[in-house]
């Protein structure tokens, strides 16, 4: 016989187990993909923290084959990658060749590779072609127990050479495993103490009902209540009387609750009516509103637009431009890392003079496309201040930043004109951001570097290395 304490216990339990392995089932999902991505984002840390300790001219010259020494050097910073962390098994630097890979060196100490060296995934990968960092499918090298790769393109771009990492499948399970038996524990332990809780409760609860069940059989035998109560006498007439009394008051309650409800049911309705009338008034309002908010927002985006871009040109103005460089600063936390090129039409005074500012206007329209083409967006370059014209590059070197303002440089040279034999060029200077330098102290240098440029002739690109200036072109 189930008593219902052995109820409340196997109803407890069957909700427990439920619930346990409903919210184990979550968490483990939860968590699991939490840490996956977790290890595939410190993978991709971890390929590019070795793409950035590899020399691009060693891998060049080991794979044109014009340096021995080259692959050695190679290999042996990849070795040392592996060696420093644990969890990477091995790394590798492929050439992509058309159709075909050809691995150029890996971590390994055999120096033969083998043909089945790169896996499926990896060949596939690569053979897509990347611009930035990728991980292969990690869930599927978690279910399978097989390496996770990460890839990461060399250098700049065009890329020509990809590195690799490979995390350590054993690493991964051990981890998941771990995660599998914590959980596990944790669930155990909340069953465990659940069902000392649910023991509690169902000794309380029935205690309860064996005390509800005395007083009642107390009240029907007309024996006194438990704990010391006062007796009940035997009143069943007047408990009969007072019910007929109790079902007398119910009976006209009944009746005024009947009115009552009618009389509400029709308040109701006029109230309905009202409401449908208030709410198409609101509903009319709210439109009118919103119209008049998104012109609003409309225009306030248009003013916001045209305060931070250049109305001839669509680049950013100077105030923008140099908000972008504050900002640029502060994100380098002192440290540098971007350069600058500041570029200047030459003789552009004359182009206005000959052929007026309607033809000076579309030359300036034509250099800011070109820029653009070079930059690639216009978000990093800005036209500031008459003939000239800004460009800031996050992230890039001195001497990329020269190659940069060389290529536009040439770019604007060769460009078609809006005047049949009118030629036009640029002359640039190029700084880079150093370490604890003040932004000021950098813009004076490119300045500086601009008017060497134009010093020098024109048409030239002068970059600006501490205070040497050195002419590129």
């Amino acid at each position: 016989m189930l008593t219902i304490k052995r109820r409340l216990l196997l109803s407890h339990l069957a909700v427990i187990l439920l619930g346990a392995g409903a919210l184990g089932a979550y968490l483990y999902w939860a968590i699991s993909n939490q840490m996956l991505e977790a290890v595939a984002q410190r993978l991709l840390d971890n390929v590019r923290l070795v793409e950035s300790a590899l020399d691009v001219e060693d891998i060049r010259a080991l794979g044109d084959r014009a340096d021995s020494s080259a692959g050695e050097r190679v290999a042996g910073r990849l070795r040392n990658a592996v060696r420093l962390n644990s969890d990477l098994a091995s790394a590798y630097v492929v050439e992509p060749l058309g159709d075909s890979l050809r691995v150029l060196a890996t971590s390994i100490s055999d120096r033969q590779i083998a043909a089945d060296f790169l896996s499926a995934e990896e060949i596939g990968m690569l053979h897509r072609g990347m611009d930035k960092a990728m991980v292969s499918n990690i869930r599927v090298a978690a279910s399978e127990r097989a390496e996770l790769t990460a890839l990461a393109p060399v250098g700049t771009a065009p890329h020509s050479y990809i590195v690799g990492v490979r995390l350590d499948a054993d690493s991964l399970q051990r981890s998941l495993n771990l995660l599998r038996l914590s959980l596990l524990g944790a669930i155990l332990f909340g069953v465990l103490l659940a069902l000392v809780l649910s023991r509690l409760l169902a000794e309380l609860l029935q205690r309860r009902i064996r005390l509800l069940g005395e007083r009642c059989r107390a009240l029907a035998a007309g024996e006194p209540l438990p704990s010391g109560q006062a007796p009940i006498g035997d009143e069943f007439d007047r408990v009969i009387a007072d019910f007929d009394a109790t079902a007398q008051r119910l009976r006209e309650t009944s009746l005024e609750r009947e009115g009552a409800l009618a009389a509400l049911t029709e308040a109701n309705t006029q109230l309905e009516f009202r409401v449908q009338e208030r709410t198409r008034a609101i509903e009319e309002a709210t439109h009118q509103l919103k119209s008049e908010i998104e012109n609003r927002l409309q225009v306030e985006a248009l003013l916001a637009e045209a305060a931070l871009t250049d109305g001839l040109t669509g680049l950013l103005n100077r105030r923008a431009m140099l908000e972008m460089l504050a900002q640029a600063v502060m994100a380098s936390r002192g440290n540098g890392g971007f350069s600058m090129i500041l570029a200047d039409v030459d003789h552009f005074k004359h182009i206005n003079d000959r052929y007026g500012h309607g033809i000076g206007d579309q030359v300036l329209s034509a250099v800011a496309r070109e820029l653009e083409q070079v930059q690639g967006d216009s978000r990093h370059a800005a036209r500031w201040g008459g003939e000239e014209f800004f460009i800031v590059l996050p992230g890039t070197s001195l001497m990329d930043a020269c190659r940069r303002a060389e290529e536009l440089r040439t770019r604007v040279e060769r460009m078609l004109t809006p005047v049949r034999g009118l030629r036009v060029t640029v002359s640039l200077g190029v700084a880079e951001m150093q370490p604890g330098e003040v932004l000021d102290d950098c813009l004076k240098r490119c300045d500086q570097a601009l008017y060497r440029a134009k010093d020098a002739g024109r048409n030239a690109v002068v970059a600006a290395r501490g205070n040497t200036f050195a002419t590129m072109s």
